[in-house]
């Protein structure tokens, strides 16, 4: 696309006004790399909207925090505070946002990011606002930080055979139970880590839930008094580089099963009374079909779980340390339930007979690269349609905030500190 003569021209535009934009911003203004941040609806939007009522973070504030940002024990945000409800969180980050003077462009949707026709211009980037203002950047560089919670990822040939009596709601549609289901039993599509917590929720309620489980790995809450992050930190996993993956496929793995502020698991799931099945495979008007694959998750799940208490240990042993902690206590939601293990699971079931009046689709999220008009990067993502690495293929074209981009920690927000000083570097060499 050639230049356009009434652009703004800037060194670098950063797509998308969530952590990873923000933080990024930080690590820019820091350098003195002049910068733009476009959000296509308000700054950290993810987090005001495309939640439910009971939602809390998952990681502990030390884990939560935007690029150069402290704990604040005296207004109840020390360091190991967990369970957080994003409200809260909202105000404390807002407040550091302001404190560092960024600024972001709110409600301007990036349209099209195209090849510009000089060095000093090699991208193109059109808007669409009602703010009045520019609606075309001539940037030398791009950072792509829209994340991967854009399209929410449902089967639509599964979806659209579902009878029309039947509610279908899906995260960032799903409130709480009484506005957002109708009475009844409610199908979750999903067995990943919000398909359970909202799972869990619901069953507690008294209602009948089915979970269709997936092959997501199991995870530890807590151990040895400590947040799972603080020993996923110590024991090395989140800056563990993609290339000392023993296998590297498992960097298409989901986010592993836990709580908020406890375990969850399939055998704690079943002993509170929802019925788990295999994936979803036929719908064919109230009549499901599960793929018999129910035992083959749960055993993934087990054995992924497994696997963490022992390298905390191998850890402990090394560094001399296990006298600075409580002892091990095993998380009772983690216990086998025997008839989960043992009794044969539902291949085929009826809606209307087990008062199924509700579809929950638990299935994840996608990112939306539809913008990208540049060479021909949309083809060089990754099997789950998102990028492989901070670096393009495109000379200061960058991903931040996206899962495994160089380590586990990339798409945690506390992880998008060390890639944000990584293209940076690059931005400056």
């Amino acid at each position: 696309m050639a230049v356009q003569q009434d652009a703004v021209v800037t060194n670098t535009v950063v797509i998308g006004g969530g952590h990873a934009g923000i933080s990024m911003s930080v690590v820019l203004k820091a350098r003195g790399i002049q910068h733009v941040v476009l959000e296509k609806a308000r700054t950290l939007e993810q987090w005001r909207s495309n939640r439910w009522d009971s939602f809390k973070l998952n990681t502990t504030v030390d884990y939560s925090l935007i690029y150069g940002q402290k704990p604040d024990p005296e207004n109840g945000f020390s360091g190991k505070q967990e369970s957080l409800k994003p409200a809260k969180m909202l105000g404390f980050w807002e407040a550091y946002i302001q404190e560092t003077g960024v600024k972001v462009r709110e409600h301007t949707e990036v349209v099209s990011v195209d090849d510009g026709d000089n060095e000093s211009v090699r991208y193109v980037v059109s808007v669409e606002s009602q703010d009045g203002g520019p609606t075309t950047y001539h940037a030398r560089n791009v950072i792509a930080c829209s994340g991967t919670y854009q399209k929410p990822r449902i089967p639509e040939e599964l979806a659209t055979k579902i009878p029309a009596h039947i509610k279908q709601v899906r995260v960032g549609t799903y409130k709480n139970i009484d506005d957002s289901l109708n009475d009844g039993g409610v199908l979750v599509v999903g067995g990943g880590q919000t398909g359970f917590q909202i799972g869990e929720e619901i069953v507690r309620s008294g209602r009948k839930v089915v979970v269709c489980t997936s092959m997501v790995p199991g995870s530890l809450r807590s151990y040895r008094g400590e947040d799972i992050f603080y020993w996923m930190d110590r024991i090395g996993f989140l800056s563990m580089p993609i290339q000392a993956l023993s296998v590297p496929e498992m960097r298409f793995n989901r986010i592993p099963v836990t709580g908020n502020d406890h375990a969850i698991s399939p055998h704690s799931m079943a002993r509170e009374g929802a019925i788990l099945v295999g994936s979803l495979e036929k719908v064919e008007g109230d009549e499901l079909q599960f793929k018999d694959n129910l035992k083959e998750h749960v055993r993934f799940c087990d054995e992924s779980y497994s696997t963490l208490a022992p390298r905390i240990e191998g850890y402990l042993e090394k560094t001399g340390t296990a006298g600075e902690y409580p002892p091990p206590e095993k998380e009772p939601e983690w216990e086998p339930h025997e008839p989960l293990l043992n009794d044969s699971p539902i291949l085929k079931m009826n809606m209307n007979d087990e008062g199924i009046t509700n579809v929950f689709w638990a299935t994840g999220w996608g990112a939306d690269f539809s913008f990208l008009k540049c060479g021909n990067l949309v083809d060089e993502m990754g099997p789950a349609g998102r990028p492989l690495t901070c670096d393009a293929s495109k000379p200061g074209f960058f991903y931040l905030g996206f899962p495994w981009l160089r380590t586990l920690n990339s798409a945690n927000i506390q992880g998008h500190h060390a890639d944000a000083l990584y293209i940076a570097d690059q931005l400056t060499e």
